[in-house]
Formats: C-alpha cells, structure tokens, sequence
C-alpha cells in the first residue's frame, strides 16, 4: 500500500526550513516515523541503535548525514537533547534533526534543552481525508477555520451515516477485519505504562473506560475518579500519562473577557473516536438507536477532523459552556484573526433554533466572531442567520 499523505506534510517541511530540530510528537502508530522518514536522509531507530548512542552520543551524531530522524528518541534519555544542542549549537542550519516520540517524559530536568532551538509538532490519528488519500489536497475544513464562508448550494455527493464514525485514524487499523480487538490491545498496552510507572495498570484501563464512556462531555473530575474508583490524586497521574502519550485530548474551556460565568470544565475526548466506542463497549447499532448517544461520538469524530486543520492554522481548539448551560457551543475555533464556532447535528437539515448559540456567541463576541458552521448530514450548504451557515459533514471527510 503506497504512502497516504498526510496533512501535516507541509507544515513539517517548512518546520525542517525554520528550525534546526523538530520534535514530531503524537500516539503510537499513526504514522510519525513513516512520514519522517520520507524526509530525512538518516534514520535511527531506538532501541535498535540505543548501543551507538550509548558512548558517545554527540560523536555520533555528528556524523550522520542531516536530516537525521531520531526514532522514539525519548528512550534514549535527556542526555540525548543536551547532545543534540550542543551540536545546533555550534551549526543552526536548519532540518538537523527530526525526533519522534509517542511518550513526552515526564520530566525534562531544571531546563529543557532545545528551548528556541525546536519546533514542536503533534501527528495525530488519521483523517477520513487522510484515509481516503487526499490530506495534501486543498480542504474545505481549512478554509472554514480562516473566515472564509462556504459557497452556497450542493456540498456533498452524499449523506454522512453514523456508521462512519467507527473508522479509526489508526493506520494498522485500516487491514483488520476487526479493528477493535486491535483498539483494545493498544489501550491494553497503554494500561501496562501505569505498571512501568509504579502504579495499577488494571485501574488505569479502568479510568480509561470511564473517560470513554464521558466523550463528548464537560464533567468534574470528581466524577470520573468516583467512576473509576480512584481517588483525586490517581486520577491527576492517569491524566497526566494518557496526555502524555497523546490518547487522551481533552478540550479545554474558551475564555473569553467578554463572557461570563462560563465553566472551566475541559470536555472529554479519546484522540480515536473509534478506540472510545471500543473501550466504552458501544457500537454503531447501538448509536443508530440513541440519537443523544450518537450525538456525543458524531462530536467526537467532528473534533478529530479538526484537530490536525487547527493545528495548521497555528489555532487554538476549545469548546464553551456557561456554568448554569444556557448556552454552550460544541467547539470554538481562535484564531489569530478571530473566532470560528462549530455546531454539530445529527440531522439532515438545520434549523434557526440549532444555530442560536452561535448567533449568541457571534452577539457576545461581535468583529471577533468571524463565522458560525453548523455540520450537518445532509447535503447542502446554506445561510441559517448572519456569518452562520449549515455545511454537510461530507466537508469533514475531503
């Protein structure tokens, strides 16, 4: 199977022409060192080549041929950065060194070695774009992020089902015959981490469950540590490992001077949408006969969509709620140049009322507020009210 490309290709290009090292973070297995790779002229794999960075790391170094990719470089240990700094150091030229790592260690010491010496970018779950091989390609998605309002009329060829939804972004998921045995393996193996760790894998599984059993909602912690039989401490360290191994993304609360007593709940998502129906024991029977259940995993995989376009457009990915929830918007999309807020609905048309809380934001925000789009599963591209449109979720998937 030839190389599907990816939508961060660009941006790692122009990383490698910017910066001297470029830290490629992301889960296990979606891909990292396969599209490294296809830009770097040096690969070392850890731990297949740990015993030649073992005596003398810098020497070694130094000796390859740039770009060098640094395999799951966090293996080999902060001295390994310290080396790598002292080698852009003394020779900045940009595209030296590509690190990829599926595991941000949880300390870097005193100072973290490549400060202003390294771009950071994250690789997440594949796209449906993606899987479908045109993440290079010009996406509706991006222009939707920068203001632009879509043209009206026919937006897709077809009606999105909720059957989609169950597509993992993992790539190895692709030829399975049963991709959630292999879900459950990963987040197994994940689990396993909390006993390297010193802690109980078993319960770590356990909250892992919890959290995707809550996708798609604004809880406090209280009670997901109940759920999961952990106490507040516990569950601050299984937090702190699963975002450090990219699994879980939770969305952080929008802030904002000109709204007020919006709660500070993040909003709970898995990075594969269809790892959290596995690991919450669902599936898409189940979601065809719940719309409010399906609705919370249509958000899910919405946000996985967007996740890699928001990082792109070097934005910031959130979600809003008022403290008593009166108003709340699904995500809320800031930009440099304003705010893009994003509805999602199990329907094939929109209705005025679905889109009142982003006419209630682009109110409260006013110029801030560039546009409003409500993802639907119909068809068509259509004006709902001022800067606010209806746009079909086939734009999510090209």
């Amino acid at each position: 199977m030839g190389y599907l490309p990816r939508i961060l290709d660009a941006r790692l290009v122009e990383a490698m022409a910017s910066a001297p090292v470029v830290l490629l973070d992301g889960p296990r297995g979606v891909g990292k060192t396969t599209t490294a790779a296809r830009v770097s002229r040096t690969v070392v794999m850890l731990p297949r080549d740990m015993d030649q960075l073992h005596y003398d790391p810098e020497a070694y170094l130094r000796q390859l041929e740039p770009p060098v990719l640094l395999d799951e470089w966090q293996l080999a240990g902060l001295e390994l950065l310290w080396a790598i700094k002292r080698i852009v150091d003394a020779d900045p030229s940009p595209g030296r060194f590509i690190l990829a790592g599926s595991v941000e260690p949880a300390a870097h010491g005193p100072t973290y070695p490549l400060t202003g010496r390294a771009v950071r970018l994250v690789m997440r779950p594949m796209t449906a774009a993606e899987l479908n091989g045109t993440g290079d390609l010009s996406s509706p998605l991006s222009a939707l992020l920068a203001g632009q309002a879509p043209a009206l009329g026919s937006g897709a060829d077809e009606q999105f089902t909720i059957d989609q939804v169950s597509t993992s972004g993992f790539p190895a998921a692709r030829a399975m015959p049963e991709p959630a045995v292999f879900l459950e393996a990963y987040a197994s193996l994940v689990a396993q981490r909390a006993g390297e760790e010193g802690r109980d894998a078993s319960r770590l599984l356990r909250t892992l469950r919890v959290l995707a059993t809550l996708t798609g909602q604004a809880v406090p912690d209280q009670r997901i540590w109940e759920a999961a039989d952990v106490n507040k401490v516990t569950l601050k360290a299984y937090d702190d490992l699963l975002e450090r191994v990219h699994l879980s993304v939770p969305l952080p609360a929008f802030e904002s001077n000109r709204l007020k007593r919006l709660t500070s709940y993040p909003k709970r998502f898995l990075a594969d949408t269809a790892m959290a129906l596995t690991l919450a024991g669902l599936d898409v029977t189940q979601l065809a006969s719940d719309p409010r259940l399906a609705g919370r995993y249509l958000e899910s995989y919405v946000v996985q969509q967007l996740r890699p376009h928001v990082d792109m457009a070097r934005a910031h990915l959130m979600h809003l709620r008022s403290s008593a929830g009166e108003n709340e918007v699904d995500a809320v999309v800031e930009t440099r140049h304003g705010v893009v807020g994003v509805e999602i609905k199990l329907a094939r048309r929109v209705r005025s009322e679905d889109a009142k809380p982003l006419a209630w934001l682009r109110d409260s925000l006013g110029e801030r507020f560039l546009q409003g789009v409500v993802f639907h599963t119909g068809t068509d591209v259509y004006s709902v009210s001022d800067r606010v449109y209806a746009v079909p979720l086939g734009h999510v998937t090209r």
